[in-house]
């Protein structure tokens, strides 16, 4: 059977969708009926400048504000709502105003509104294009990919097929559809032939086989129709040794023809992967965390493949930057010293925990790696115990310092409400914040959210969490009277457990919120570093409102803050600087002080300096260095 995989909107312009691209691939690889790959997002892109008049820069950033911001108020969902059938029964201006009310209530700038209201308006015009050009390609299915809000879109898309050329097999795969968000997509939608719960390699097999749309496939995951029943073949974990290398090429054809190209262009990322699931949370699932479904046991292919993976996806395209889609990255055989010994320019990004210390960083920096997102989450022990993330405040505050040294960026966020928190942990928070504006801010701080998947989903009297159904943004995403929305949404409304100590939460949380906003504005200005010399130590603190400029250490003092740059045990610290002449007490009270200005964090048995070591290196250098390579090797 002849395919066109779909890659909706609201995909990352910069990120070829790698979902598409590995299926790609495996059907070259396999044989069976020809598979394309058609890139509706970049589209959507070139058909939205021109629709709305708007300046190609201009909606390149609204775009990425849709995709990645306003997710959680379904806004890339709604915009192509009108493709539903449940449309049909709406009052359409009546819908326009209460969602645009809906946007306003959440902080929605008036301007993106008028924006979003006027891509709404379009939208089906897009729709139906798009419906005719794919059915050009006289491909017998069309299959869409759907991850966070490319659902809707999809669904407008395929529905558009069906009614042009109901003989067409319309199918939709991806997180939005693992089970029971998938059998629920089938129900709520009979235009839909057939979903993919799960990794879909052995599906799109079976159906590049099939030779008839019409005769039903059986592969593991798949959900078909029986007349007005449902059959559901489950899913199963499939190792990711057999899956290649994706193929991009589809993408870089259509890249190559928008006429602002080379906007896009100079920032694309290849994503790759090198594993599936979350080897932390097979042995304790963090509590808020919904990635993986139902796969999250964790393979990995051998390290050794990750220098062939980056080795053939850039120089068949030619571009150096890469991202790794991997929940976490492997402990141990990650193919990173390889990376390293390559020297080679490529880049990329991977998730890591945030437990990292200095020698597996230097490694990171060493292999390329520039930028991470390591679940930081909170810089309270207390509230990270809460969410089971396997790290404490000083694990997090090292990873910072070090990447900061190292010049990784970090992207992370912070988290409050969850069951159980405590105002000392928030307190604790808010006096560290101050002293870390040298090191790289959150991007959001946010509310946990209780998501499909997560242990406060599956278990909420556990935590004391009272579910209270979807989301809001759902009753827009999904309109109409009899859709099952409880079964199709991934995120999901709650009532935190009852505190005596209620508005005062209510006010840290605030105040926290604020003073991260602060954080954000000091940092470009922020430094914090010091110099090592033979026998002295020179700090300079230039943090806003707290550096005192610049302070040279000597003697025991000098001994006692070396013991801590990079983390160290404080007894140990403090048994160096006896024996270069402090007593216990002189060495306990100037800990005491460094920590009342910033300069040290302490969490027994261990305390960290929160200087960043400066050496006078570049960062490569530095991470060399840490990672137990010479410059030279």
């Amino acid at each position: 059977m002849r395919l066109v995989l779909v890659a909706p909107p609201w995909n990352s312009l910069y990120r070829p969708s790698i979902q598409v691209a590995s299926l790609i691939a495996l059907a070259a690889k396999s044989g069976g009926g020809p598979v394309t790959a058609e890139y509706i997002y970049l589209d959507w892109f070139e058909f939205a400048v021109k629709e709305l008049d708007c300046e190609p820069a201009r909606f390149a950033a609204v775009y990425d504000t849709i995709g990645e911001e306003l997710y959680g108020l379904g806004v890339g969902d709604w915009i192509f709502g009108r493709g539903l059938p449940a449309a049909r029964d709406e009052d359409e201006e009546a819908a326009r105003a209460e969602y645009a009310g809906f946007l306003r209530a959440r902080g929605v700038s008036a301007e993106l509104v008028d924006l979003v209201l006027a891509m709404r308006a379009s939208a089906p015009r897009f729709v139906a294009d798009t419906a005719d050009r794919l059915l050009d390609t006289g491909a017998q299915g069309f299959g869409f990919t759907t991850s966070f809000s490319q659902l809707v879109p999809a669904l407008a898309v395929g529905r558009a097929i069906k009614d042009r050329a109901p003989d067409r097999l319309v199918f939709l795969g991806g997180a939005n559809c693992d089970r029971p968000m998938g059998e629920a997509v089938m129900r709520a939608y009979p235009f839909v032939d057939l979903v993919v719960q799960g990794e879909g390699e052995a599906a799109v097999a079976a159906l590049c086989a099939a030779e008839d749309p019409t005769v039903p496939i059986s592969a593991p995951g798949v959900v078909t129709r029986a007349g007005t029943r449902l059959v559901v073949s489950t899913p199963v974990v499939q190792s990711v040794d057999a899956v290649p290398v994706p193929r991009y090429d589809d993408y870089f054809r259509r890249l190559a023809e928008l006429p602002c190209s080379e906007l896009i262009r100079p920032h694309v990322a290849l994503p790759f992967q090198m594993s599936r699931g979350c080897w932390w949370g097979e042995k304790m699932h963090c509590t808020f965390c919904g990635e993986n479904g139902s796969g999250m046991p964790y393979r990995s292919k051998p390290g050794r493949q990750l220098v062939h993976t980056l080795r053939e996806l850039t120089e068949r395209q030619g571009v150096l930057d890469t991202y790794a889609v991997d929940t976490i990255l492997a402990k141990d055989d990650n193919g990173l010293v390889e990376l390293a010994e390559a020297e080679v320019d490529v880049t990329t990004f991977f998730e890591v925990k945030a437990n990292l210390g200095p020698r597996a960083l230097g490694q990171l920096r060493a292999a390329g790696v520039m930028t991470v997102q390591p679940g930081i989450e909170s810089l309270s022990t207390g509230s990270l115990k809460l969410l089971r993330k396997g790290a404490t405040a000083f694990h997090n505050l090292r990873f910072l310092v070090l990447c900061r040294e190292l010049g990784i960026e970090v992207g992370w966020n912070l988290l409050s409400a969850m069951p159980g928190e405590q105002a000392e942990m928030l307190e604790e928070q808010l006096r560290l914040i101050p002293f870390l504006s040298h090191l790289d801010p959150p991007s959001t701080v946010s509310k946990v959210r209780v998501d499909r998947y997560s242990p406060y989903f599956e278990r909420p009297e556990e935590f004391g969490i009272e579910l209270r159904g979807p989301e809001a943004k759902y009753r827009f995403v999904h309109p109409g009277e009899d859709v099952d929305r409880a079964t199709l949404a991934y995120s999901f409304d709650h009532d935190e457990p009852d505190a005596t100590d209620g508005a005062l939460l209510l006010t840290l949380r605030r105040r926290l919120g604020a003073r991260v906003g602060l954080w954000k504005k000091l940092h470009p200005q922020s430094r914090f570093t010091y110099r090592l010399g033979p026998t002295v130590t020179a700090v300079h603190d230039h943090r806003p409102h707290v550096g005192r400029g610049r302070e040279v250490l000597r003697g025991w003092e000098n001994v006692l803050f070396r013991g801590l740059t990079h983390g160290g045990r404080i007894t140990g610290s403090v048994a160096a600087a006896v024996e270069a002449g402090a007593t216990p007490e002189q060495a306990h009270e100037k800990l005491t002080e460094w920590s009342v200005r910033g300069w040290v964090f302490l969490e027994a048995p261990q305390g960290l300096v929160l200087a960043v070591h400066d050496s006078g290196r570049d960062e490569l250098g530095r991470a060399m260095a840490l990672g137990g390579r010479s410059a030279a090797a």
